[in-house]
């Protein structure tokens, strides 16, 4: 079974499997720094990013242009340290960086849960508990804050540890959503905003086709979470329904809605739909 460390191990390897294929980001790295600078305060504020990673699918010389401070978070730090030596000075200067940060909060205790050595009261309360102590860590909140589709890295660490056969794996699952969107209300000031964005199916699970227009790809998520082609876990349908049943989730945000969607060549061979969600912060 693999451990938390091993899962680590396995995101610093794909990020450096990553770094010869910068410019198959070009459209994904201008969708998603599209959606952070227009979040962006009138005056100079300051932006979150979460699963910044190699920061290829942001342009950072425009976010610093915007936003007075630009923090990136991941659990990866070498990768961190290598998107902010690509910058100019100027642009560096801007940049705070923290890592290694594991924003699941379930890496150092997962295999413990995997032999069912964990209680109700911790399960139910970790979302809260890690929210708290991410937010300390990091020393929020902020204007805005970006998930940058790593909902879905993190859920695989979750399958890779426990399988989906595993009795506890729908309520690990499900904890790990609450967790990401009570981190995100959590890092976000009043007033803020929250984005979060996600990938959401694949080309393993539907021929996706790089004509498709970025109207056409919101008709598309519609299509493929209807006929469950989707990652289950980032079905806009399902996390709308977190946010209405979780207490904290309701009152802190409005009703979880899709506002884009496009489509992310992640190298050469896999081909992503994405669709972001703007939550303003109540």
């Amino acid at each position: 079974m693999p451990s938390g460390q091993d899962e680590v191990g396995e995101q610093t390897l794909a990020n450096l499997s990553a770094l010869a294929h910068f410019s198959s980001f070009d459209g994904h790295r201008r969708h998603l720094t599209a959606l952070a600078l227009s979040a962006a305060p009138a005056s100079e504020g300051t932006l979150c990013v979460l699963g910044a990673g190699n920061c290829f699918d942001l342009d950072l010389d425009a976010l610093v242009a915007r936003y007075r401070e630009v923090h990136l978070v991941d659990i990866d730090a070498g990768a961190l340290d290598r998107a902010r030596a690509r910058q100019t000075p100027a642009t560096r200067e801007r940049l705070i960086l923290h890592a290694p940060v594991d924003l699941s909060g379930l890496l150092d205790r997962i295999e413990r849960w995997s032999r069912f050595q964990v209680t109700p009261d911790e399960l139910m309360g970790h979302a809260e508990a890690t929210a708290r102590q991410l937010r300390e860590q990091i020393v929020g909140p902020f204007d805005v804050v970006l998930s940058a589709c790593m909902l879905s890295q993190m859920q695989l660490s979750v399958l890779n540890i426990l399988g989906e056969r595993h009795r506890l794996f729908e309520a690990v699952r499900w904890t790990l959503n609450l967790t990401h969107f009570r981190t995100l209300a959590a890092l976000t000031r009043p007033s803020g905003r929250s984005l979060f964005a996600t990938d959401v199916s694949s080309s393993l699970l539907y021929p996706l086709n790089a004509a498709v227009s970025d109207t056409d790809c919101v008709a598309l998520l519609g299509e493929l979470s209807r006929t469950s082609r989707v990652f289950d876990f980032a079905d806009p349908n399902r996390l709308g329904v977190l946010l209405r049943d979780d207490p904290v989730l309701r009152a802190a945000f409005l009703p979880f809605e899709v506002s884009a969607a496009w489509l992310w060549d992640n190298g050469p061979e896999t081909t992503f739909l994405v669709y972001a969600s703007e939550l303003p912060r109540l």
